[in-house]
Parts: structure tokens; sequence; C-alpha cells
């Protein structure tokens, strides 16, 4: 059959794309055009040569391309658009926050519907819309870039009603570093407990000097699940932490107290024994009682003290 071109051909009805020879000649138009192709591989080929050789032009097919019924095409054009780096930022932080401008990527016609599908880092998630979808997507590509302009967004996005943009924008802050203390930390304050967890949880997932205060303050927080989740995340930060944490069971507050010797208990800084020693003796039995098993363990440890042995099991 005569060929409509060296880039394209038609088969029984059906364009068929050369995407090496599109990707070779940097033919952007025809690759934009390759990834409304019926066939799935093509379109997954496409979105990966958009990565390659595209530019903004290309942003919004590979956003729209987030929406594909099929995981291998929208896992292409995510990297891809990972890949793009500034000129996507703009659109996909839009779609964190207007959750509407994902119908600006629809095609006429389509059929929205609840399916199961297998999102960034390989987790997956019953996505009620190709809107959803897009987010989630969104969210796990700023991650990626990692432009400083788009911390406070995901921070934003901490608050979104949906549970996989939140749990997406949380991973995708966890790579900022630095960059994303401060606005965490300003998150530590958000009247949504749900939102204070998460912020303390990737603090400590950070690790790093500067997100120890913070913590330290939420171990005041009202909310019990809050000051378990700053906790831990002090545990994280390991010796970072503890002299900050030794300073903390010094505190007038009973909780900062109580989860500073739980933290040092499992951080298990020798360093810390003295401070401790002082919390046997506290008002609180609570207290007393967690830096005793404190002292117990990191004296174990050190081979100071031997556990007891286990009593005889009858057979």
């Amino acid at each position: 059959m005569q060929g409509e071109g060296i880039h394209t051909e038609v088969q029984r009805g059906e364009r068929r794309f050369n995407i090496d020879l599109l990707r070779a000649e940097e033919d952007v138009d025809g690759l934009i055009e390759a990834l409304q192709s019926e066939d799935g591989l093509t379109r997954q080929r496409a979105a990966l040569a958009l990565g390659d050789v595209g530019t903004g032009e290309a942003a919004a097919p590979l956003i729209r391309a987030l929406g594909d019924p099929l995981t291998a095409v929208r896992e292409a054009a995510a990297d891809s658009l990972s890949m793009l780096g500034p000129p996507v930022v703009g659109p996909l932080v839009e779609l964190i926050e207007r959750p509407e401008a994902s119908e600006n990527y629809e095609e006429p016609g389509a059929v929205e519907g609840a399916t199961s599908v297998i999102g960034p880092g390989g987790q997956a998630w019953e996505i009620t819309t190709r809107r959803d979808l897009r987010r989630v997507y969104a969210a796990a590509i700023l991650g990626e870039i990692a432009d400083p302009s788009t911390v406070e967004p995901l921070v934003g996005a901490l608050r979104d009603e949906n549970d996989d943009v939140r749990c997406q924008a949380s991973g995708a802050l966890a790579k900022f570093g630095r960059e994303a203390v401060e606005p965490l930390a300003r998150a530590l304050a958000d009247p949504d407990p749900d939102v204070r967890i998460v912020a303390a949880g990737i603090l400590g997932d950070l690790g790093d000097g500067p997100v120890v205060d913070p913590l330290i303050r939420a171990l005041r927080d009202e909310n019990d699940d809050v000051r378990g989740a700053a906790a831990g995340a002090l545990v994280r930060a390991g010796s970072v932490a503890v002299d900050r944490l030794i300073g903390a069971t010094k505190d007038g507050n009973r909780w900062v107290r109580l989860y500073a010797a739980g933290a040092l208990k499992y951080i298990g800084d020798p360093g810390a024994l003295e401070a401790l020693q002082a919390l046997t003796r506290d008002e609180d039995p609570d207290v007393r009682s967690v830096a005793e098993d404190a002292i117990e363990k990191i004296q174990m440890v050190r081979g100071e003290i031997t556990p007891e042995p286990s009593p005889p099991t009858s057979r």
C-alpha cells in the first residue's frame, strides 16, 4: 500500500506512526499527533519521545495523556513531563490548586468512570475520574522536578479533599529537603490535625537539624496523634535531635517530657542518661515509667545489664 509519507502510513484505515523517525527528526507536532493513536504502544512510545525532544508545546498533550486508560502511557507521560521541567510547572500547579483545570485537557465526549490504576511509585488506587488521576500525577511530577516555587502549592495540597493527592503531595515534599522545612513547620499549626500529622511525618523523613525545633513544639499539640507523629519524627531524626530532646526533658509540659523520654529511649544515645535519670524523679508517674524504660534499654544496649531469661516453656 502506498504510504502517506515517511512519518506515517495508513493500514486498514488506521494511521501508523514511525516513532523512531519522528524522534530522530525532532518532529514534536508528529509525536503529539501520535499520542492520539488507537494503539497503546504507539501512544506510550510517543509520550516517551516527547520527553527527549519536546518543548513547552508538548506540556498540554502530555498532561492530557495522564488520563490515558493505559498505565504504561500515563507513566511515560509522567516521566516526560518530569524531563521537560520548568515549562510544565505552571500547568501542573494549576491542576493542584484548581481541580476543575483538568477539564481543559479532556477530549470532547470523554466518559468518566471509576477505575483501578497503578500510579506513581507503584501504588494502587481506585480513581474516580481522570481529573483526580491527573492531579495525583501532577503532585508526584512536581516532586520530581523539585522547583522551589512548588513547595507552597504542595503544602496547600496536604489539605486537598482527595486522599491520593494528599499522599502524593507529602511524598513530593519529602524530596525538597531544607526548602520544605519552613512551610511544613507552618503546617504544624494548621487547624486540621490530619495536616499536622502529615507535616510532622514529612519533617521526620527530612531528618535534618532545622526540623527538630518545630517537632519539639509539636509535642505540645492538643491532639494525641499529632504528638505521637512528632515524637516518631524525632526518633527518625536520630542523633541530630538528641540535644534538643534532652532540653525538652525539663519542659513544664508533661506531654513534652513524656514524648521526649520516649524518643530518647528509641534513639538510644547514652548521652541522654543523666537527663533520663532526672526524669525518674518526675512528678508524673507516666513520665517516670518511660524514663526508667529508656534507661534500662540504653544500659542493655551498652552491656551494663543483661535481660532476664525467659521463663521455661512447658512441653
